[in-house]
């Protein structure tokens, strides 16, 4: 019986070699790849809570607020609290951070392109299909219903 690389061994590897180099691209400009996937969540969802957000990003609330503390050390978010209950608070993008989030936005659609170029549109399609199809399989429901804005 021949020997059959397991799918899932194949896709980690995958995945582990294209995060790597993700963040090493956008660490050229500042902006390591958890710190990219939460200023990307701040400016996408602008009023949601850090729960919200937490819950968005598939992360713990302790979690984010690490990132958060990082970030507002780094002057790329200030946190605000809202005007309706003082005990939850959002974050926004500071000028700096705007500028740091548009200048990987652009390393990632770089690194974006760079992937697709090795693929016919057809691969391309196929892939994608596959991988939402792995994603609705395996993936962590969003439950988006249960955080549908900026709470």
């Amino acid at each position: 019986m021949e020997f059959q690389e397991r799918i899932g061994r194949l896709m980690a590897i995958a995945l582990k070699g294209l995060r790597a180099e993700l963040d090493e691209r956008l660490s050229e400009v500042g902006v390591p790849f958890h710190a990219y996937l939460v200023l990307r969540h701040v400016a996408a969802y602008p009023d949601a809570s850090q729960r919200c957000l937490a819950h968005r990003l598939g992360i713990e609330g302790s979690t984010l607020t690490h990132h958060f503390d990082r970030l507002a050390a780094d002057g790329l978010i200030e946190r605000v609290r809202s005007s309706t209950d003082r005990r939850v608070w959002s974050a926004v993008l500071t000028p700096l951070g705007k500028e740091r989030l548009a200048a990987a936005d652009e390393v990632a659609a770089t690194a974006d392109d760079h992937l697709r170029s090795h693929f016919s549109e057809a691969e391309l399609g196929t892939l994608t299909d596959a991988l939402q199809r792995i994603t609705d399989i395996y993936g962590r429901p969003r439950r988006d219903h249960d955080h549908p804005g900026p709470d």
